[in-house]
């Protein structure tokens, strides 16, 4: 022991001197020999360095324009003139909504008065947002946060509803969303049971550590009243969407229009339609088809009626609820098909009624209402759901899919980073 410890302080010792002996020298510079260090200053989300002033962040007051704003930073009349004019014509803005947020950069005054760079940013959403720099002319700019791409895992058991389950577990309602969506036609979501189990795994975009959308369901199982539902999501050159295990789509088609051959639109879905009776402008939140009287209307998917009788202005009416998602409702009809009534089972194609012209109508016509979660869509520009199986092509690539994701649909609380550079986010950012 008393060896070990010598031969350490030797070398300790031995390094010190040594040292000693080679220190390097040092030599003062010559002062023109010295160039000054330019300090950075760190970059914020909207690409600005932080010596531009102090983001600060505001909300659209009740009837607060870009023109206020804009004054307020010491922008003249006439530039603001010249911005409002380049923000309709490059982006398509028009005015601010109550409640919109903005940011500004506040100069770092040490006096009373506030003042700001020429600078404004107008938040769309979460992340997209339109940059106003007048610091050199005019420059108006649609852009976005850089996004990051990582996928989550959720699984849990209904106790109350599912977007309690999900919210509790610090999950984005709009998970619930996807899910209600993508097995709409398997399961009613509106009568769920205690114990109905679920797991997905999904897209959550993050920006700046922060959550601030969720993307697409990748994955998922539902199981309601003891009978389990799958859905994968697959994509090619070909095709893309959600099938079962097998490859068959899950997500039934709705058609087009209520009639087996096409007819004439008399008039489109319109928020700003003048009524010809009524003389005013009124929503006009479905879609009239011009066509014969008698013509048969069809149900345009299987379904449900909960609807089947005479109600004044809308005349003859058939509501049929296609699932927990998608409700249709065919108005002014002359009268019901055979066996038509509340309660009844339909099938796609089957004829419900025949076109009339019963109650408030100036003219014999169908008004035809597609209702998406209860709130009327228009049927004519409304992406429905496919019901077609993956081609036989695809069907090797979509199996390694499945066997993926069903490996890790099992392992629980997975978290993976998959992109860091997405601006284009989905739709529930």
């Amino acid at each position: 022991m008393f060896h070990r410890f010598l031969v350490f302080s030797t070398i300790v010792v031995s390094f010190g001197f040594s040292a000693c002996l080679f220190q390097p020298n040092i030599s003062e510079l010559d002062s023109n020999e010295l160039s000054e260090i330019n300090e950075e200053f760190p970059i914020d989300g909207f690409g600005y360095a932080s010596d531009r002033g102090i983001l600060v962040r505001g909300q659209v007051r009740a009837n607060q324009s870009l023109y206020v704003l804009l004054s307020e930073m010491g922008i003249s009349q006439q530039v603001i003139r010249e911005v409002t004019k380049e923000l309709k014509q490059s982006v398509g803005f028009r005015f601010l909504k109550q409640n919109q947020t903005y940011y500004r950069y506040r100069h770092h005054n040490t006096g009373q008065s506030i003042s700001y760079a020429p600078i404004l940013i107008i938040m769309e959403s979460n992340v997209r947002y339109i940059k106003i720099d007048l610091t050199d002319g005019i420059l108006v700019q649609a852009s976005a946060k850089p996004i990051e791409i990582r996928f989550r895992q959720v699984e849990g058991i209904i106790e109350s509803s599912l977007y309690e389950s999900l919210i509790s577990q610090g999950h984005s309602a709009g998970v619930g969303m996807e899910l209600s969506e993508l097995f709409a036609w398997q399961v009613d979501f509106f009568r769920l049971y205690r114990g109905d189990k679920y797991r997905a795994i999904y897209e959550e975009f993050i920006s700046e550590g922060e959550v601030v959308g969720v993307g697409r369901v990748l994955a998922a199982e539902f199981v309601h009243q003891n009978r389990p539902y799958k859905a994968f999501y697959y994509e090619d050159g070909l095709q893309q969407g959600y099938y079962d295990a097998d490859g068959n789509g899950i997500q039934k088609a709705l058609l087009k229009a209520p009639f087996m051959y096409n007819h004439r639109i008399s008039s489109s879905f319109n928020y700003n339609r003048f009524h010809p009776v009524l003389k005013q402008r009124i929503p006009h939140t479905g879609t009239d088809y011009a066509a014969p009287l008698g013509t048969p209307v069809i149900a345009v998917g299987d379904g449900e009626i909960i609807e089947s009788r005479y109600r004044g202005v809308n005349g003859n009416i058939v509501q049929i609820q296609h699932n927990g998602m998608y409700k249709t409702a065919y108005l002014h009809l002359n009268g019901f098909g055979p066996g038509i009534k509340k309660g009844v089972q339909v099938k796609q194609g089957q004829v419900i009624g025949y076109v009339g012209r019963t109650g408030r109508v100036t003219g014999v016509h169908l008004h035809y209402t597609l209702y998406k979660n209860n709130v009327p869509v228009n049927s004519v520009t409304v992406d429905l759901p496919s019901q077609e199986s993956l081609a036989a092509s695809a069907r090797g690539a979509f199996y390694l899919e499945v066997k993926k994701y069903s490996y890790l649909l099992g392992q629980g609380g997975l978290v993976l980073v998959t992109n860091t550079d997405l601006n284009d986010v989905g739709k529930n950012s």
